[in-house]
């Protein structure tokens, strides 16, 4: 649900952003909360879990989303020239932070999904109590 969550709000331009202004509860949003929501306490997550969970994904989401879009709309060049400075560091004084800057930028897609594993691995460890 939250890949499909990021691809729509990656395809609505602003939405994120509007959207994460205030705690959207018309029909759509609440329909969506309750299968999110559903799923967690089928999974096995008490309420109080399950609540903070959904919250951390949605604003996870949200977060990601509004990035995705200012990356989009600087016609993906918004970060040539952040890059081209962490690459152009004094390696004496940032060894680690030239040691990572070729790998640099990382695509905001390719964040949303490593992040999104790391935190439903995390959830799944409080779950199981862990």
């Amino acid at each position: 649900m939250a890949h499909a969550m990021f691809r729509a709000l990656g395809r609505h331009g602003n939405a994120a952003g509007l959207l994460a202004e205030q705690i959207p509860v018309g029909p759509n949003a609440m329909a969506l909360r309750e299968r999110c929501v559903a799923v967690l306490l089928k999974a096995g997550f008490e309420a109080s879990l399950a609540t903070r969970a959904y919250v951390t994904l949605a604003r996870y989401v949200f977060g990601l989303a509004i990035q995705l879009n200012h990356e989009n709309g600087a016609g993906g060049r918004g970060n040539e020239e952040p890059v081209a400075a962490l690459r152009g560091v004094d390696p004496a004084q940032f060894p680690a932070v030239l040691s990572i800057a070729e790998a640099l930028p990382v695509p905001v897609e390719e964040v949303f999904s490593f992040g999104l594993d790391l935190i439903l691995r995390g959830l799944a460890a409080l779950r199981d109590g862990g």
